[in-house]
């Protein structure tokens, strides 16, 4: 590699840099390179390590079902374990072919076999037995937790979001984006929104809405620092019936707009007032295309 060329590695592949000596076996130069990690925090084992934990304990205080609150089988350790594998690699081989005969549902041939093998035989029956109804009875408890886990898929990709604008550096506008926000107050609409406002997201990506108890949650990165973590996100709060319009400002990007009037709400007094808190937070986008509508005035 020269300077100022730069290589993929596939994610996975082990690598180390490695700067090579000078002529002549001379001391090597020095030599500063720069790592982009792509995907951290972001694979499926993330995700399911938020799902799994959360799903396991939903179903453990459910209030319609006890079964993972069920006591284990009674004298379980006796039978399950690796130490009480009946797998049959040890046994001799008669008792190796009649227990294979058994559990393959085939008539046993005990003729080779004396009374002690016999009784061995039953009890590794009997423990296989044992070992196939623990593990049905497991089996039905794991899949109801997958089950609770499947119904909390969007909860669970929601943190992750929230993770990741926590995570992530605050948007740094351009001019043509800073002219419709509220870091320029030179806009025609001079900050103030009007039931035929456009609107849109300043930027793709920069909140999320979440639901958490009882409340529509806005969370944005409009406030992070440029130090990592240097600010904890800041979310706002709002009703639950707030949710339609929310999600319509916040799904808007360009080079769409939305007209402050078209809000899914109950009268425009919120819709004005749903758009000026977001306006007001620095995360939407307005522009006035025509003379602003005064019929109706808020704040």
């Amino acid at each position: 590699l020269e300077p100022g060329d730069m290589l993929y590695m596939p994610r996975g592949w082990i690598h180390q840099a490695h700067t090579p000596l000078g002529k002549l076996g001379a001391s090597a130069e020095h030599s500063l390179h720069l790592t982009v990690s792509a995907m951290q925090n972001w694979a499926w084992v993330d995700l399911l390590e938020i799902l799994m934990p959360e799903a396991l304990e939903s179903v453990a205080r459910s209030e319609t079902s006890t079964t993972l609150r069920d006591g284990l089988p009674r004298d379980f350790l006796n039978y399950m374990g690796l130490m009480h594998d009946v797998g049959g690699e040890d046994l001799p081989e008669g008792l190796k072919q009649a227990s294979k005969s058994i559990a393959e549902g085939k008539p046993e041939d005990d003729s080779d076999i004396d009374e002690t093998e016999k009784e061995e035989l039953r009890q590794i029956e009997r423990k296989r037995k044992l070992q196939a109804r623990f593990k049905e009875e497991a089996k039905k408890r794991i899949m109801r937790v997958c089950k609770e886990a499947i119904s909390m898929i969007d909860a669970g990709c929601d943190q992750i979001g929230k993770r990741f604008l926590s995570d992530r550096l605050p948007p740094a506008y351009n001019i043509s984006e800073i002219v419709l926000t509220n870091e320029s107050r030179t806009n025609q609409a001079a900050g103030r929104i009007w039931p035929n406002t456009l609107c849109r997201l300043a930027r793709p990506g920069i909140a999320r809405l979440v639901l958490e108890d009882g409340k529509a949650v806005l969370y944005h990165c409009g406030d992070n620092s440029r130090v990592y973590h240097g600010n904890p996100l800041s979310p706002m709060e709002f009703e639950v019936d707030d949710a339609p319009a929310l999600e319509t400002l916040l799904t808007t990007v360009e080079p769409r707009w939305v007209v402050v009037s078209d809000l899914v709400h109950g009268d425009i007094e919120d819709k004005m007032d749903i758009a000026q808190a977001l306006y007001d937070e620095g995360i939407l986008a307005i522009y006035q295309a025509e003379k602003p509508d005064k019929s109706v005035q808020v704040g």
